[in-house]
C-alpha cells in the first residue's frame, strides 16, 4: 500500500492519493487501506513520504559516499534521475515536490513533513561532499538538491532527459571548479605556514 501511495504521489501529488486508487494499485481492498490509515489521505501521504525519504536517502548515500570527484558524483546522480524519469515515460518525479506543490490549508501539516524530508536528503548529500569545506557542505548540498528537483520538473515538462543531463554536467563542472580552487588556496596557505 505504501509503495503504491509513493508511486501515486510521484505521478500526480496529493490529488492522486485516493484510497480507491491505492487499493487498486496495491491489490488490497479499500477497506484494508482505510483500516491501516484511519487518519485518511493525510496519514497515508505522511507514511508514503516517510517511505520515500528512506528510499531517496539511500540513493543519495549510494551516489555521494563513493570515492569519486564531486563532478562525477553530481553527474551520476543526474544521469540516474534522467534514466528513472525517462523509464516512467516522464510521468514520475519526486513525491515530496509533488506534495509540496499541493499543500493547502487542509494539508498544511504535510509542509513540515516535506521540509524534514528535504533537510534529511540535504544532510545525506552534504556528508558525502568530501572536497567541499565543512562550513560550505550544507549550502552546496542544498544547491545540488534544488538543481536536481528543478531539472526533474523541466525534464517532465519537455518529456526529455536532456535538462537533467545538462544540469548535472553544468553543476558538476561548476562545483568542481569552485572547490578545486578552494582546495588549492587552502593547500597554498598550509605550505606557506610550514615555510
Amino acid at each position: 500500500m505504501i509503495h503504491a501511495a509513493v508511486d501515486l504521489l510521484s505521478r500526480s501529488g496529493l490529488s492522486a492519493l485516493d484510497f480507491k486508487e491505492v487499493a487498486a494499485a496495491s491489490a488490497a481492498s479499500k477497506a484494508s487501506v482505510q483500516r491501516f490509515f484511519p487518519g485518511g489521505n493525510l496519514e497515508l501521504a505522511t507514511a508514503a513520504l516517510r517511505e520515500a525519504e528512506q528510499g531517496f536517502a539511500q540513493w543519495f548515500r549510494t551516489v555521494f559516499h563513493q570515492r569519486k570527484p564531486i563532478a562525477e558524483k553530481v553527474e551520476l546522480l543526474f544521469a540516474d534521475a534522467a534514466k528513472n524519469v525517462e523509464a516512467s515515460g516522464f510521468t514520475k518525479g519526486c513525491p515530496a515536490v509533488s506534495v509540496t506543490f499541493d499543500v493547502d490549508r487542509d494539508s498544511e501539516g504535510l509542509r513540515a513533513v516535506c521540509r524534514a524530508l528535504f533537510m534529511t536528503w540535504q544532510d545525506v548529500i552534504a556528508t558525502g561532499l568530501d572536497e567541499v569545506p565543512k562550513a560550505e557542505r550544507s549550502e552546496a548540498a542544498e544547491l545540488i538538491l534544488a538543481t536536481l528537483e528543478g531539472a526533474m520538473i523541466l525534464s517532465r515538462a519537455a518529456a526529455t532527459k536532456e535538462p537533467l543531463l545538462r544540469a548535472g554536467g553544468s553543476l558538476g563542472a561548476l562545483l568542481s571548479r569552485k572547490f578545486r580552487a578552494v582546495s588549492s588556496k587552502g593547500g597554498a596557505r598550509r605550505r606557506r605556514r610550514k615555510a
